[in-house]
């Protein structure tokens, strides 16, 4: 139990580490490029208002050489460290007043609404581009850029964008940076958290098992006490009502040879006398067998079984019994087994009303299997609830007891007619389950 418990906490614990790590992994690109992008923004604003702005008037709106000349000596300066890759100042009419690519000065491009938008404000929009407008022909061989947009007055008040192109370099070197920061701290944080809770754990499992043992030693206790109680009873009951019963069936005849011919009412009495005999005795012998029966401790469960069959034989019932060897091997898995067969051929008795059925014992792994089923009326809906809410109360015990030693008992209708009892419960009792 211990050991499996560890198992399970570090299982849980690599496998939190995992998701972490993979969280972080997935979350890296988006929010480096997230960060990027806000970067690029801020500083094109600032760019635009402080630089730009000044340097725009009237003369390069209409794009005269001398003050494009030094509109594009400055702008030039600042592309020199390759921190912005490309600019271009757009009018309102979607014109190019300048750009660093000469090929689309003074040209004419529809503009998207966001950046529309943008005429008349301080306002920025910015995404990463995939560079696939028609203005964008000279910059497709860039790949892929932040494009920023940034609204912004020139000299002379009219409203104008500013266009700046960042590369993602950047955004690449903060995945890196995301993803070994974030993960070592999250990893970090998650492995700390895991040392100190394992010792509680550990304390935990301990005290789990220990509860586990000391329930499981109850229950040997219990079973064994009851056992004890059931052989004391079978050994009274032998050594006292049997024989007494014994004693008068061998008494009867000769009090009959005693009573004369002509005393037919007497001779009547003492023959239904010893027939009642007869039929006590073969009660009180079948319920030695149910209360002990001797066959289980030298390894003859079937035997055991077949007897209880052979009862619903005579009544007419054809049953048929199936038992794995397995089952045989160990005496608490016999006893337990046997019970479970005694309490299914009992309902089917009292209750059934069936014509055939089938006692099958399998092991399967680690459990063993126990299904009584036969073909009678059936149970009807609620399954083994509604049958003890009926009265059953031997199937409460019943269950009660394989719950209590980790294993289940289910009793369903099946859908051609008639019920299945289910049992089952470790193969490994280690405990006396009668």
């Amino acid at each position: 139990m211990l050991r499996h418990a560890t198992i399970r906490f570090v299982v849980a614990s690599l496998t939190a580490l995992a998701l972490a790590a993979a969280a972080t992994v997935l979350l890296s690109q988006p929010l480096a490029e997230q960060l990027a992008v806000r970067e690029a923004s801020s500083r094109s604003t600032a760019y635009a208002t402080a630089v730009v702005a000044p340097l725009v008037d009237a003369r390069v709106l209409r794009q005269e050489p001398d003050a494009t000349a030094t509109l594009a000596r400055f702008m030039r300066s600042r592309m020199a460290d390759g921190s912005i890759t490309h600019m271009k100042i757009w009018t309102q009419t979607g014109r190019v007043v300048w750009s660093d690519e000469p090929a689309v000065n003074g040209s004419s491009y529809e503009l998207d609404e966001d950046v529309a938008s943008l005429f008349g404000t301080t306002s920025v929009t910015a995404e990463v581009s995939e560079l696939d407008k028609a203005e964008n022909a000279q910059e497709r061989g860039d790949g892929r850029l932040i494009e920023v947009y940034v609204g912004f007055h020139a000299d002379d008040g009219s409203p104008l964008v500013f266009e700046a192109y960042w590369p993602t370099e950047r955004i690449q070197q903060d995945v890196g940076d995301i993803r070994w920061r974030f993960t070592g701290l999250g990893l970090g944080a998650l492995l700390v958290l895991a040392a100190t809770l394992l010792p509680l754990a550990l304390s935990l499992a301990r005290r789990v098992d220990r509860g586990l043992a000391e329930r499981e030693a109850m229950v040997r206790h219990a079973l064994s006490a009851s056992d004890l109680e059931r052989r004391r009873i079978a050994e009274d009951l032998h050594d006292g009502i049997v024989q007494d019963i014994i004693g008068l069936r061998y008494s009867l005849p000769t009090v009959a040879a005693a009573v004369p011919a002509e005393a037919t009412g007497a001779r009547e009495v003492l023959d239904r006398a010893q027939a009642d005999l007869a039929r006590g005795m073969v009660g009180v012998r079948h319920l030695l067998t149910d209360l002990y029966p001797a066959d289980l401790e030298r390894g003859g469960l079937t035997v055991a079984v077949e007897e209880l069959a052979e009862r619903l034989r005579q009544s007419g019932t054809g049953v048929d019994v199936r038992l794995d060897p397995g089952i045989d091997g160990d005496v608490a898995v016999a006893r337990l087994t046997y019970r479970v067969v005694r309490e299914g051929l009992r309902n089917v008795t009292k209750h059934a009303h069936a014509q055939a059925v089938q006692v099958v014992g399998t092991v399967e792994g680690e459990r063993v299997c126990v299904e009584v089923r036969d073909d009678g009326r059936g149970i009807g809906e609620g399954g083994l609830d509604a049958a003890v809410a009926e009265g059953h109360l031997g199937l409460r015990l019943l269950e009660d007891t394989l719950r209590t030693l980790g294993g289940t008992l289910l009793l369903t209708s099946l859908p051609e007619g008639g019920t299945t009892l289910v049992a089952r419960f470790p193969l490994a009792l280690g405990a006396e389950a009668d």
